[in-house]
């Protein structure tokens, strides 16, 4: 069985990076592999997530094969995907983007560039509804 990794922490990009995760498993007749932000178990902490209840009842309600896995907070958040698509064989890696500033990303560096750039395997990168680009000069 092969094996959609989602990268997830409670914010509006990760929620819909979740329905996405969530559909491609079902396409894919794949187990779902979740890495959680130590913050994400208690949604109640996240501004913009509809949905408050605990991510494992929500993952549960899925129907589909699932492993829920907390990773503590860093500076780079890549290396925790990169790990598990090397050691748990994922066959695609979502993740949820959000809006930044050119300094932004120089600044703070830009995990979902990271990942899309390293990974071995293909990765579908989400913008929430009512995603606004960046003004373009």
């Amino acid at each position: 069985m092969s094996t959609v990794l989602l990268a997830y922490v409670p914010s509006a990009t990760s929620e819909a990076a979740f329905e996405f995760a969530v559909q491609e498993a079902r396409r894919r007749d794949a187990a779902l592999l979740v890495l959680a932000s130590e913050r994400a178990p208690d949604p109640r902490k996240a501004r913009d997530v509809t949905d408050r209840r605990p991510l494992e009842e929500r993952l549960a309600e899925t129907g589909l094969e699932f492993e829920l896995r907390t990773v503590p907070k860093r500076d780079d958040p890549a290396d925790d995907i990169l790990d598990a698509v090397e050691h748990d064989g994922a066959a695609l890696v979502v993740l949820g983007i959000r809006k930044r500033t050119p300094i932004g990303k120089i600044l703070l560096g830009s995990t979902s560039q990271r990942v899309a750039i390293e990974s071995p395997v293909p990765v579908v990168l989400v913008k929430p509804e009512g995603f606004v680009p960046p003004t373009r000069f």
